[in-house]
């Protein structure tokens, strides 16, 4: 099976457990040898405002990148999953999931579905065209009835009926925007979606310009802004930068190494710069729902204000929120570097084991990787990794590298590391598949 084929698979089959009665615009008949790069998904409105958690949790549960999730309209909702195939290439599975045209599994139902979804997107595949004039010829009438209701000038409903029956949708790819002005119904306007930038800055070279090319086509399905230029917001590849350089939207390449170790560099950092883009933007969703005092506790200029209520101290950079049930004396020092969707419960220092290293070099502490639990009363010292999906139990004491999905408890007790079987069980409880 195609990796995108089975993720899409997976996506609609837990979607489905967890109780969304979702119906799949277009052919499905193929789904599990090749999924289309952006699945059309049609649910009840109900479920709508469900659906980002839902796929959030769907992405850390198979440990996927959920690096798009925004509202196109009113009634829709479009997210990306980002992976790493066996040989180190990013792919990806674009999902839009919509309020349909009407209710219903019966052809004519999934037929006008399907054809206003096209109508309203701008583009009449071949691949959508081919399903449309299958479920037209198996029921007909039932088409034409609802063409009749849609559209209120009768030869638009004749030039859609005309292109179905005969499989050939020429004219209608050359008159959508017709078409869907002459819809029978309000809807708001659809304004254009800024795309998130991407600007390669520094020594200008041949080497920077056959980088960039290289990054835009392998991240095509994105679709990026990516420039040459000096000015402008967004995420910056710095080429031959400072190596110090420490900044959550930039990224410093080395142009002594070969192009095929800076495209692994640049496209991780861009990934990564996205996926914490969407946890910012929708925090509750795909972190969790963080108490008020959690909240103030991490904005820039009331946190240090809150930490003294709080009897908190969070002074490293937070790339995105912080998980905090309960957040009551937590300490994180500078220098510790955070993944994405961590949990911190209350009482718990992340910070040096060595009281007599001076703060300035302090750089070199833990690094909590993504997914990573931290229970209540731990102490994580040093300058130790906690690996993704790890777990680190309550008052436990780590001061030593903690593998992927394993779990910590007591002084540096790790479950499962010294026995692969154990460690490769949890793996696969967890529904980790990729990105491991």
């Amino acid at each position: 099976m195609e990796e995108r084929g089975y993720v899409a698979e997976a996506l609609l089959e837990r979607l489905h457990a967890d109780g969304v009665a979702l119906r799949l615009i277009g052919d499905s008949s193929g789904l599990a040898e090749s999924a289309p790069e952006e699945l059309a998904v049609a649910v009840p409105r109900e479920l709508l405002g469900e659906l980002p958690s839902l796929i959030a949790r769907f992405a850390h549960d198979f440990d996927f990148r959920l690096v798009e999730l925004e509202r196109r309209a009113r009634g829709a909702w479009r997210a990306m999953l980002a992976w790493t195939d066996e040989v180190g290439r990013p792919r990806f599975l674009a999902a839009r999931f919509f309020v349909a045209e009407e209710e219903g599994s019966s052809p004519a139902a999934l037929f006008i579905s399907g054809l206003i979804d096209a109508i309203e997107g701008g583009a009449v595949s071949d691949e959508r065209g081919a399903w449309l004039a299958q479920l037209w010829r198996e029921d007909p009438q039932g088409a034409m009835d609802r063409l009749a209701r849609c559209w209120r000038d009768e030869p638009h409903a004749r030039l859609i009926a005309n292109a179905a029956r005969h499989g050939n949708w020429l004219a209608i790819r050359s008159r959508l925007a017709e078409l869907r002005r002459g819809l029978r119904r309000w809807r708001l306007p659809r304004l254009p979606q800024p795309r998130p930038a991407v600007l390669f800055t520094g020594r200008d070279s041949a080497q920077r310009a056959n980088l960039l090319v290289h990054v835009q086509g392998r991240l095509a399905p994105l679709e990026l802004s990516m420039a040459e230029q000096p000015a402008g917001s967004g995420f910056r590849v710095v080429f031959d930068g400072p190596p110090d350089l420490d900044h959550p939207d930039a990224v410093v390449v080395n142009g002594d190494q070969p192009l095929p170790a800076m495209l692994v560099h640049v496209e991780r950092a861009i990934l990564r710069w996205l996926e914490c883009r969407v946890e910012r933007r929708y925090p509750d969703a795909v972190v969790g729902v963080n108490p008020l005092s959690a909240r103030l506790l991490q904005m820039p200029l009331i946190g240090r204000l809150a930490g003294l209520v709080l009897n908190c101290r969070l002074e490293c950079r937070l790339r995105s929120p912080l998980l905090m049930p309960v957040p009551m004396g937590i300490v994180i020092e500078r220098g510790v570097q955070l993944g994405s969707r961590v949990t911190v419960m209350h009482q718990v220092t992340i910070g040096r084991r060595d009281l007599v290293v001076p703060r300035q070099h302090g750089g070199n502490l833990a690094v909590i990787e993504d997914n990573v639990f931290i229970g209540a009363g731990a102490k994580v010292l040093g300058p130790v990794r906690i690996g993704r999906g790890a777990t680190v139990g309550a008052n436990a004491v780590v001061t030593r590298d903690v593998p992927s999905h394993c779990t910590v408890v007591g002084a540096n007790r790790i479950l499962g590391h010294d026995q692969p079987d154990v460690a490769a069980r949890r793996r696969e409880e967890e529904y980790t598949v990729v990105n491991t």
